[in-house]
């Protein structure tokens, strides 16, 4: 039985785990005011944050739309038996419930849907786990229920530069987000199940990567398990908290990548991310 492992881009995962995993990614658009960009398809990653950073007015972002999927997963059903699709968090968007809309549409029961509650370096965490089972031969329902299961599991701490692009996204209060910027304060956010909540602001992104050591010191046991680490723009530093975390924490795998433009329309750029699963 063949099973295809569908994601939509906000996943952000590296061309080289979408080649070397078979996986297929769905795009959301990401609208300037003149132009709309396919994410990762017609923008890449750099030229997005050079856009961001120019624009007066802070950029939109469409959902896929249900005949998107539609087009995706008919073809594939041509050369698969079922699909298992991991999502956006509907509590940020409308693409898995579009999702949910094509399965229904098509009428097929070999298309599994699952919200993933979290988003970017998260997601890839959970199609981690669900290529694993598909490489130990696990069958789709019990790779959709181990899904399901540790979904809510999923944390993302994150450093970002200023928090005007979540306040303009509408993904925190103006009042938060003007005191952070007037005191340049490099505020700290976590993710879990789809709520962004400002947990700690710290003052420089070298301030930023030592936080993150010692809540991992604090909060998180990544012996022997596999993380995300995932930056905008600030490809040093992450390489530098990459090193610090293996040496110090020993987890079995680091997953690095770069945070895309859909995301990053909210984080900003000089956002650095560790993602993991708590026990």
């Amino acid at each position: 039985m063949s099973i295809k492992i569908v994601v939509d881009s906000t996943s952000d995962i590296s061309n080289e785990i979408i080649k070397k995993y078979d996986i297929e990614v769905v795009p959301l658009t990401v609208n300037f005011e003149n132009e709309s960009f396919l994410d990762k398809i017609e923008i890449s990653n750099a030229d997005f944050f050079e856009k961001l950073q120019a624009c007066d007015k802070l950029p939109t972002t469409s959902q896929v739309s249900p005949g998107a999927f539609i087009k995706v997963f008919e073809n594939i059903l041509e050369s698969h038996d079922e699909i298992i699709g991991i999502f956006l968090s509907s509590k940020f968007s409308g693409t898995c419930e579009s999702a949910k809309i094509a399965k229904n549409m098509i009428g097929s029961d070999k298309i599994h849907i699952i919200d993933s509650g979290t988003a970017s370096l998260g997601t890839c965490l959970l199609v981690e786990e669900a290529h694993k089972m598909l490489q130990q031969k696990h069958t789709c329902k019990e790779i959709v229920n181990r899904i399901e299961e540790i979904k809510n599991k999923v944390i993302i701490v994150a450093g970002v530069g200023t928090l005007k692009y979540l306040e303009k996204g509408g993904r925190m209060s103006k009042g938060t987000a003007t005191i952070g910027t007037i005191l340049n304060i490099k505020p700290i956010i976590k993710v879990k199940d789809g709520v962004i909540k400002a947990i700690a602001k710290v003052r420089g992104k070298n301030k930023v990567k030592a936080w993150i050591n010692e809540w991992i010191d604090e909060n998180a046991n990544i012996e022997n398990k596999t993380i995300t680490i995932y930056h905008s723009t600030d490809y040093e530093t992450c390489k530098e908290l990459t090193e610090m975390v293996k040496n110090k924490y020993k987890p079995a795998k680091i997953i690095t990548g770069d945070i895309g433009s859909v995301i990053g329309t909210h984080t900003g750029p000089n956002c650095l991310a560790i993602a993991y699963f708590e026990d």
